[in-house]
């Protein structure tokens, strides 16, 4: 099989250069998310983080940051900055750059994240999305399909989830990440769990996020200019082999993250460089002469410091390495369901 490769071309819009129309903030070459623009001006974290009941500031980040660092948070919560006389949430939410709305939830009790909304950036990289959640509302025209411009008005704040969050803590939880692509119903399937999917292949499961905050470090810094950009300084954590000569679902919407430009004659299986996050980097596919031993699946520490930076989301048995995760496992088996 041979797969068509792309370069992923970061490019500047002109409504990017003249600023977003609704006075969104620039960070890099893309816009702040929301109206609380006290990230992009260096202020502290008691001025855009909104923490958990905990009230430690340091909840409301990326990370190991919950219940003492053995839950992880996938993203970012930034708090609001404009209430109505109720105490609700009114801040807009701004895309983060132009993109095609992918999915739309309405239905708050049907996800933790509430209503929300994924838009894929495939001027990234196909399959690279921001996702928006915990919104009280969308504008009608927010559907499926429709093109956004970066700093355009996508939704507003609130607090909608499947669970309760109190008016004082309405926020945008933000995330940054891969959709792995369409055949996530079928791996729902396999897994048995006591509740249906009714986010198709949207469902937060099926988005692996980077570090958004420190990408937005990154960005404010001057460090890099763009996600892009980000993304191909990402350092691999560790490279996992395995032997499965299937084509990773991922690799059918995402080409460009395949180094060979053709299947070897007797491939054999994979090896997958994964950054801290445990997104997925860069597929080997290498034949079956590469093989000694009959362990499907191991992981080398190619960063020690990286692999073992966030042991709640760690991708290895022990420290060092060897056996995958249960994590680790659970991805492979979503990148390797047909």
């Amino acid at each position: 099989m041979r797969f068509r490769k792309k370069l992923a071309v970061s490019g500047i819009a002109i409504g990017v250069i003249l600023g977003g129309a609704n006075g969104a903030s620039r960070i890099g070459e893309h816009f702040w998310p929301t109206p609380n623009d006290a990230f992009v001006k260096e202020r502290g974290l008691s001025h855009f983080a909104q923490p958990t009941v905990s009230g430690r500031l340091e909840s409301a980040l990326w990370g190991c940051v919950r219940n003492g660092g053995s839950r992880f948070h996938e993203g970012i919560d930034l708090k609001a900055l404009n209430k109505d006389r109720r105490g609700e949430a009114t801040d807009s939410i701004y895309a983060f750059d132009d993109g095609v709305v992918r999915y739309v939830n309405r239905s708050p009790g049907e996800s933790s994240y509430g209503r929300y909304i994924v838009v894929e950036h495939p001027q990234w990289m196909p399959g690279m999305v921001t996702l928006y959640a915990h919104l009280s509302a969308m504008p009608d025209r927010i559907s499926a399909g429709v093109s956004v411009r970066g700093g355009e008005t996508i939704a507003t704040m609130g607090r909608s989830a499947s669970y309760t969050i109190p008016r004082e803590r309405a926020h945008l939880h933000f995330e940054i990440g891969m959709w792995l692509g369409p055949q996530f119903q079928n791996w729902y399937d396999s897994q048995r769990f006591d509740t249906p999917n009714d986010h198709q292949a949207y469902n937060g499961m099926n988005i692996v996020g980077t570090n958004v905050w420190a990408l937005l470090q990154s960005l404010r810094s001057g460090e890099t200019r763009s996600v892009v950009e980000y993304f191909a300084m990402e350092r691999t954590a560790v490279l996992v082999t395995i032997w499965d000569n299937g084509i990773p679902d991922l690799l059918r919407v995402n080409s460009e993250l395949m180094v060979n430009d053709i299947l070897p004659a007797d491939h054999a299986g994979w090896r997958i460089a994964f950054s801290a996050s445990g997104l997925p980097l860069r597929f080997e596919a290498i034949s079956a002469s590469e093989r000694s031993g009959s362990k499907r699946v191991s992981v080398e520490i190619v960063d020690e410091r990286l692999a073992k930076s966030d042991a709640c989301i760690s991708m290895m048995q022990s420290r060092s390495g060897g056996t995958p995760s249960n994590r680790l496992s659970s991805l492979l088996n979503r990148l390797f369901t047909d």
